[in-house]
């Protein structure tokens, strides 16, 4: 799972972004980095193979210019710099970032069909820059036999239904549903100053909006600055698109079609409260990686629904630390390549 941090605010946005990953890139990050933020019209981008600390060391992306930007910090699940986000289209007006995978959305039927969207896109023109010789997992693959990133794909095909005219958001519902996954994704435009669009299946995607009306975005509230008071904190509704800006979101007149993804009820979240408490407490020497602690929930969930296992566990863990008891350990780890290194971060209950 990777994290991802957003902010449309008064501050400049780089720092704050950066800030907010040191918090969370542990979390399932960690492995590549990547930036964009808007200014004048222009999109300012730059990602490494690394974490955070890399991403300073390499580049300039502290002093990208504007104040609307996103973060992403991915996975390790292969690939070079290429396969790390944002994608962008090939005029570099837009910017694409996701967390998640295909889930239950990886079918035989499903594989074919985004194989089937990437060779059309790439017949009319769309460049693919994440373009890898061979085959690569369950990725989409190209006649040639090369293979793609999916979330260059999800790029390049928003990118394709906004040049034939439909708004952003319009855009982002249709790709979701012609091309499911058990994603969150999330476009920034060099043409539309303060807005971040968000489509949201099941995977995390909290907002803050500060009493400045500053508006931040994160997979987790953990990574939020701790020093200012929030109006609102809360999950983005889940299936659908919104339009996120200074002070709030919108959300699409344009739906995602139904995946029958389950509520976060009272019931899973006790039940889930309680699991947690038992399975962290007294654990400062055996510390767990989140996937674990989603896990360890997976039961609870009804049968046949789509999850929202990272959601559920995240809010749980920061009610945790609200009540003074979560701890977390930063386990050092080998980065995506030899010579690169990493910290993973894994939680206990004092």
């Amino acid at each position: 799972m990777c994290n991802i941090a957003g902010y449309i605010g008064k501050q400049k946005a780089a720092p704050v972004l950066i800030e907010m990953m040191k918090k969370q890139e542990g979390y399932g990050g960690g492995y590549y980095t990547g930036l964009s933020t808007q200014y004048e019209e222009k999109l300012h981008s730059t990602k490494v193979i690394g974490d955070v600390a890399n991403l300073l060391q390499e580049t300039e992306a502290m002093n990208f210019p504007g104040t609307t930007g996103f973060l992403h910090s991915r996975s390790n699940s292969g690939g070079d710099v290429a396969w790390g986000h944002p994608f962008l289209s090939a005029n570099k007006n837009i910017a694409y970032i996701a967390n998640g995978a295909a889930g239950v959305f990886l079918t035989e039927d499903n594989n074919t069909k985004r194989s089937a969207v990437a060779a059309d896109l790439e017949k009319k023109g769309y460049v693919f820059a994440s373009k890898t010789t061979g085959t690569i997992g369950n990725y989409p693959v190209l006649p040639d036999q090369t293979t793609i990133h999916m979330s260059d794909l999800m790029c390049q095909f928003i990118t394709s239904l906004i040049d034939c005219g439909m708004d952003t958001c319009q855009a982002m519902s249709q790709a979701f549903s012609e091309l499911p996954s058990e994603v969150v994704g999330l476009i920034l435009r060099s043409d539309v100053p303060g807005s971040i669009f968000v489509t949201r299946m099941n995977q995390p995607m909290m907002i803050g909006v500060a009493g400045t009306d500053d508006t931040y975005l994160a997979t987790t509230a953990l990574a939020f600055p701790e020093d200012i008071k929030f109006k609102t904190i809360d999950l983005l509704p889940l299936s659908t698109t919104c339009e996120v800006y200074q002070g709030g979101y919108k959300v699409s007149a344009h739906p995602v079609h139904d995946h029958d993804i389950a509520d976060i009820t009272p019931y899973l979240w006790h039940h889930a409260y309680v699991r947690l408490e038992t399975l962290l407490k007294g654990k400062e020497n055996e510390p767990l990686p989140i996937g674990e602690a989603i896990k360890a929930c997976s039961d609870l969930w009804p049968e046949g629904k789509i999850r929202q296992g990272a959601p559920l566990v995240y809010e749980i863990l920061r009610s945790f630390k609200h009540e003074g008891r979560l701890g977390v350990k930063r386990v050092p780890a080998r980065g995506a390549f030899a010579g690169y290194e990493t910290n993973n971060f894994k939680v206990y209950l004092t």
